[in-house]
């Protein structure tokens, strides 16, 4: 069974097509109000903010995508309104990487998530590449298979033995690291419409 993540912030960790996207959507279809910042126009079907969405049709590469843009989509659609549940932030370590201060959009939901009675999420594929704060703060971390030396390292380093718990897992399988930084292994999330 998962959490619930109503005004929780978490992550999602893992490899190209581990299961990262198929969780998400699950969170978006049961959360009312919810959207998700679709960087690789992978969430047809759902609440989406497309980015870059001029020319929906063309794949953004690091070099295109905007902080600005971003700052934008979430003091508008999300801190404005006041209407949005869940936030799902795609590809989050090309707007957060590791080593660099948060956008400042980012670093107010990271902090006052709870306040704005707004669950928050963001994806990743390395944890070694997303800024620590948004993995250090999460209360949930949902971590697919990661087989990387640097992020065997970092998950080690938040919970003893979660490094060795993801890098064999199978496709769809997946570790849930909860507030206290125990983990579980959990059953595969389904696929889509299945």
């Amino acid at each position: 069974m998962l959490p619930d993540i109503t005004n929780k912030r978490f992550v999602i960790l893992g490899l190209q097509g581990s299961g990262k996207t198929e969780l998400a959507k699950k969170f978006l279809k049961a959360q009312k109000n919810s959207i998700v910042y679709d960087v690789q126009h992978e969430y047809y079907g759902f609440n989406r903010y497309i980015v870059g969405n001029k020319n929906p049709d063309r794949r953004m590469r690091s070099k295109d995508l905007s902080v600005a843009e971003l700052n934008v989509f979430i003091i508008q659609v999300v801190q404005e309104s006041g209407q949005i549940r869940l936030l799902i932030i795609d590809e989050a370590n090309r707007y957060c990487p590791n080593k660099y201060p948060l956008p400042a959009s980012i670093l107010t939901l990271n902090d006052d998530s709870r306040h704005l009675k707004l669950g928050f999420g963001v994806i990743a594929r390395r944890a070694a590449q997303l800024h620590t704060d948004l993995v250090e703060l999460a209360h949930y971390l949902f971590i697919f298979r990661l087989t990387g030396r640097n992020d065997y390292q970092f998950l080690e380093d938040t919970a003893v033995g979660l490094g060795d718990a993801v890098k064999d897992l199978d496709d769809f399988h997946f570790v849930i690291v909860d507030p206290s930084r125990r983990f579980k292994v959990h059953p595969p999330v389904p696929l889509e419409g299945k």
